[in-house]
């Protein structure tokens, strides 16, 4: 009847750049703000001695987890082709 640790959405969270700081200056972005992750975060069970209710939030929270860490790594995607469309563009100006 354990509840999944929490340790794994804490390493997480530890690692990703903090989600509700503000950048100053332009964006290339259209609407000035980067997609929201589509999980669904788990709620605990009312009643922690019914197994099922306890199996059933553990496997809830293995999702949530599992689509953060895919969220957290596309972002880490999408940062590295930011950089490589920054690095072709400087590339393409200084040849000029």
């Amino acid at each position: 009847m354990k509840l999944l640790p929490v340790l794994c959405v804490i390493s997480l969270v530890a690692i990703a750049p903090q989600a509700d700081a503000y950048v100053v200056g332009g964006s290339n972005f259209e609407l000035d703000e980067y997609p929201s992750p589509n999980c669904t975060k788990p709620t605990k069970p009312f009643d922690l001695s019914d197994q099922m209710e306890v199996d059933d939030y553990n496997a809830d929270v293995e999702t949530y987890i599992a689509c953060v860490r895919e969220y957290v790594e596309n972002g880490n995607n999408d940062i590295k082709r930011i950089q490589e469309a920054q690095q072709d563009i400087i590339r393409e100006a200084n040849s000029l």
